[in-house]
């Protein structure tokens, strides 16, 4: 079978909707059955994919992120944020944006953030006078920095592929998080202005009953106070612990889970014995999802490496220029479009392999390079058409996704503009490491 034809196979696959792990894997089969490859090389490459002990922090980071999730500390970092910016323009908007921050340093997954937060701020924004599309867009927008934010599965998936310290990613990640929430304050912050969207005193003048509303007029207490700082508790654990050398990140995600637990159980009193069967079956089903993933896109990049498709693909950009400025613009573009049709651990786990020797040809900074393709995939989160945190927040909302997306694109030219700031001025996030 001819380079070609793989490549119009996987395509075909997709365009006839076929889920992208099966089509990566399918894919892949079929290629090594027509070149006559023994066919072990598919059960080897599979089980080796997933067979990495880093690989272990993602079931424990998703469950600590459900566990947090149902636990109630969504709606304490609402409280806290609102009482921080609650009260100017657009105040609601950007205490969406900061607890999904938060959460994100939590869940490191953009998916979770955007269920999880939308449905607190939706209603709280919506009950304000806020337009529910605008709603939808900045929950939209500000889920995916769940995947730039430490903890993040992503960079786990990166570390494991490239060698890259984990720990280096998470130093790098903090700041390119803060640049890309700031890009999406500063535009929520302008179009509140425009639109006479106001702060919380909005939302106290109404007799809206959500989760937000109460969150906004009831004052703080003592008790209040402890409970943030539980709250607070699970992102100064993980981040702190790794950075000061006490655990490795996929210890960080064990602890994260024990923390989880007793918080919720104990003393937020939000989780019980009954719903936590539950809460680990729907994380054990995420987690087997994504390992899947994993698995299929191992054994793809191993075809892409048989028949030297990466090669390929360097030369033929070297071909067009040797400018770094320029090459880098490129995969910017390649990656953004990608992030249109497809899964972040699915682009990552494909494209790192092909893209990983310009790099080293560039002499890139393989943390900054990372950061990069992170922040790509996690605009490809939010961009139409498969945007997947589009799509839960427009499920969350109960709108359209053409109705959330009509009010997504100013933030994701924000996103963009902060994209090219992680991009050429690398020291903005790498001053850390």
């Amino acid at each position: 079978m001819s380079t070609g034809m793989f490549f119009a196979l996987t395509g075909g696959l997709l365009i006839v909707g076929v889920p992208i792990a099966i089509t990566v894997g399918l894919s892949s089969i079929i290629y090594i059955l027509a070149e006559g490859i023994k066919v072990q090389i598919v059960v080897q490459r599979l089980f080796a994919g997933v067979d990495v002990t880093a690989l272990l922090a993602i079931p424990f980071f998703i469950l600590a992120g459900d566990l947090m999730g149902k636990g109630g500390i969504g709606y304490r970092l609402v409280r806290l944020a609102n009482r921080a910016v609650g009260n100017i323009t657009g105040g609601l908007a950007i205490v969406a944006i900061i607890v999904s921050m938060f959460f994100a340093a939590i869940s490191g997954s953009g998916v979770a953030t955007a269920a999880a937060i939308g449905g607190i701020m939706i209603p709280g924004m919506v009950a304000a006078k806020y337009d529910k599309s605008f709603s939808a867009a900045v929950i939209a927008s500000a889920a995916p920095i769940g995947v730039i934010i430490p903890p993040s599965i992503s960079f786990v998936q990166y570390g494991v592929l490239t060698g890259t310290s984990i720990s280096d990613l998470y130093k790098a990640g903090f700041p390119a998080g803060f640049i890309v929430g700031g890009a999406l304050m500063l535009t929520a912050y302008l179009i509140s202005k425009k639109n006479g969207y106001k702060g919380a005193d909005r939302l106290e003048n109404t007799h809206a009953k959500s989760e937000a509303a109460v969150a906004a007029d009831n004052k703080y207490s003592s008790k209040d106070i402890i409970e943030v700082l539980w709250a607070l508790g699970t992102p100064f654990i993980i981040v702190g612990g790794v950075f000061g050398g006490l655990f490795t990140p996929t210890e960080s995600a064990v602890v994260a889970v024990v923390y989880a637990l007793l918080v919720g159980l104990f003393v937020f009193k939000e989780l019980n014995f009954k719903n936590l069967p539950e809460i680990f079956m729907n994380s054990a089903l995420g987690s087997a999802r994504i390992m899947f993933i994993i698995a299929n896109a191992t054994l793809f990049s191993w075809v892409m490496a048989y028949e030297r498709i990466p090669q390929i693909i360097m030369e033929s950009m070297l071909a067009l220029s040797d400018s770094k400025f320029v090459l880098l613009l490129i995969i910017n573009f390649i990656l953004l479009i990608a992030g249109c049709f497809m899964e972040t651990g699915s682009i990552i786990l494909i494209a790192t392999p092909l893209l990983l020797p310009i790099m080293q040809f560039l002499n890139i900074d393989l943390v900054h390079f990372g950061i990069i393709m992170t922040v790509n995939t996690a605009i490809g989160l939010t961009t139409p058409p498969f945007g997947v945190c589009l799509f839960t927040t427009a499920n969350v909302a109960k709108l359209s996704v053409q109705a959330v997306a009509s009010k997504v694109w100013w933030f994701l030219l924000a996103m963009i503009i902060a994209l090219m700031i992680i991009t050429y001025v690398p020291q903005a996030i790498l001053f850390l490491v």
